[in-house]
């Protein structure tokens, strides 16, 4: 079970997730991502979820959910409040529930840094000759929106970057993020 805080990540686990099927050399265990639509809710919707929704539909259809996995931009957690969520409270109440593991992926500062990491592959989605040497802003969002505005675009987070993250090169994102990737590699039981 794969937990992950907005529409921008839950496009992006998907097409890395595809990446993984494509080249483990034994398939992917089975999973699920649901969309919380807000790191908040991982307080308040993450339990109620595996309670109510997911573990009865294990039970009736006789499987169990051995992991939950937590994506998150940490951002937030880095500048404005650190105990927004209480991470080991959640981890003990899922384990209260039979559920063997709890791990977390954090995605360091949001998504929009990890999608930069493979910034050639998005200037040839925007039809940008030139990759540039650097960008305005401060964070991801931002350099994302000036990397758009080369491209004489408007970079909009959400569903709407499913056309550009399934033309990213996953492998390279994945070779720059693999430290933070692995317990949800070995959780899917990728083989690379």
């Amino acid at each position: 079970m794969i937990f992950v805080e907005g529409d921008t990540d839950e496009v992006f686990f998907k097409a890395l997730i595809n990446y993984y099927a494509s080249v483990s050399s034994s398939p992917l265990l089975p999973y699920d991502i649901c969309n919380l639509k807000g790191v908040t809710r991982y307080s308040s919707k993450l339990l109620a979820k595996l309670k109510n929704e997911y573990l009865p539909i294990a039970r009736t259809n006789g499987y169990m959910i051995k992991t939950v996995c937590c994506s998150y931009d940490t951002d937030i957690f880095e500048v404005k409040q650190p105990q927004i969520v209480k991470w080991d409270a959640i981890g003990k109440s899922v384990k209260r529930m039979g559920i063997d593991e709890f791990i977390r992926v954090g995605v360091k500062s949001s998504i929009e840094d990890w999608i930069l990491d493979d910034q050639p592959g998005i200037c040839a989605y925007l039809h940008l000759k030139q990759v540039p040497s650097a960008l305005k802003g401060t964070n991801g969002y931002q350099k994302m929106l000036d990397l758009y505005s080369k491209a004489h675009r408007t970079y909009k987070k959400g569903y709407e970057t499913k056309e550009l993250i399934n033309v990213l090169d996953m492998r390279t994102i994945r070779n720059k993020r693999q430290d933070v990737l692995v317990p949800l590699e070995e959780t899917l039981g990728v083989v690379l």
